[in-house]
């Protein structure tokens, strides 16, 4: 059992305490808005893990905060909004030796857990380049507020999270240049980023514009083709011959990869009804990893437990809000990612 302070309790916080009511290992203990003496929450001495579904600002500053508690924490997208928060939070979760993760549902998708498994037997050859997006019509509220005080993107993880876990082995992040096109009240933001490898990646964010939603998804690789969005699309090169399918086919396909450990948590989120599978499945993963590495402190061999996405995962990711900003704002000079 994970015991739970959960800090926010907007849409986001009321949807997460839905969520987590499915979840037999999860206990809820705190429960807290902003408004609220949060810190008590994040510092409770019977809590295991704090999980913050609060304003995007507030994230470093509580999960900071329960870091020096003692606690891992559990964050909603992005981690922070700049390049310092993000080294922050990356120094106080080595100081203390907590678990600090990016709730990235997206790296959760079907299609890209089994497109994940295909590139991992190589069946792509080497991967070459990538695209992902988070493009949709939003309405006015929060998310086009938070756009307008920011010049690049201000909401990269969706669609960066899931092409980091398509990079090679040991693959990381080198420098991005990014360009922001002005809508009155808005903008749209492109950026180009070249990872150490060589490996080319578009990120596009798009808000503002009547789209539909689009997260690419699109791998190139020198054996095949793989996209999502606008139609699910297959094109690989075997030693049989060519594979080439579309629409449900291709969904078919690509999720036939799906390892069995996710295909069963997918079955069973699928007969509980839970409105969105990645979900489901991304606390199902947390709140399980968590419970390995409390066996495994008490043990005193945590460093044997890899967690699916860690600190560094969302330092990196997050780091693209304040980078594309950086770029844009230089006439689209190339920038370069910290070292976390």
């Amino acid at each position: 059992m994970v015991n739970i302070s959960l800090i926010g309790l907007g849409q986001r916080g009321q949807v997460t305490l839905e969520r987590l009511g499915r979840m037999p290992n999860a206990n809820v203990l705190v429960r807290c808005d902003v408004e609220s003496d949060w810190r008590d929450a994040a510092t409770h001495p019977d809590v295991d893990l704090v999980w913050i579904c609060t304003p995007w600002e507030w994230h470093m500053r509580m999960a900071v905060t329960a870091m020096h508690a003692g606690k891992d924490v559990a964050l909603e997208v992005p981690a922070a909004m700049t390049v310092a928060d993000c080294e922050r939070l990356v120094s106080v979760a080595r100081e203390t030796g907590r678990h600090c993760v990016m709730l990235e549902n997206c790296c959760y998708d079907t299609w890209h857990l089994g497109v994940r498994e295909m590139v991992r037997r190589g069946m792509l050859g080497r991967i070459k380049h990538l695209e992902g997006a988070y493009a949709h019509t939003v309405p006015e509220g929060w998310m086009r507020a938070h756009g307008r005080r920011q010049g690049g993107n201000p909401y990269p993880t969706h669609a960066l999270g899931p092409m980091c876990q398509l990079l090679p082995e040991g693959d990381t992040l080198d420098y991005l240049v990014s360009l922001s096109s002005p809508i009155p009240g808005d903008h749209t933001n492109t950026s180009l980023i070249r990872s150490v490898s060589g490996v080319s990646m578009l990120l596009h964010y798009d808000i503002s514009t009547p789209r539909p939603y689009s997260r690419m998804q699109t791998v190139c690789g020198t054996l095949g083709f793989l996209q999502k969005y606008p139609m699910p699309t297959v094109h690989i090169e075997t030693k049989q011959g060519v594979v080439q399918l579309s629409g449900e086919e291709a969904v078919a396909y690509v999720e036939g990869f799906i390892p069995s450990e996710f295909q069963t948590m997918i079955s069973e989120g699928r007969a509980m009804g839970v409105p969105n599978v990645m979900n489901y499945m991304m606390d199902r993963r947390l709140l399980e990893s968590l419970e390995k590495v409390r066996e495994a402190r008490e043990a005193g061999c945590e460093d044997l437990i890899a967690l699916d996405m860690d600190v560094y995962d969302a330092a990196l990711w997050s780091s693209v809000i304040e980078l594309t900003e950086l770029s844009a704002r230089q006439g689209s000079a190339p920038v370069m990612f910290p070292r976390f």
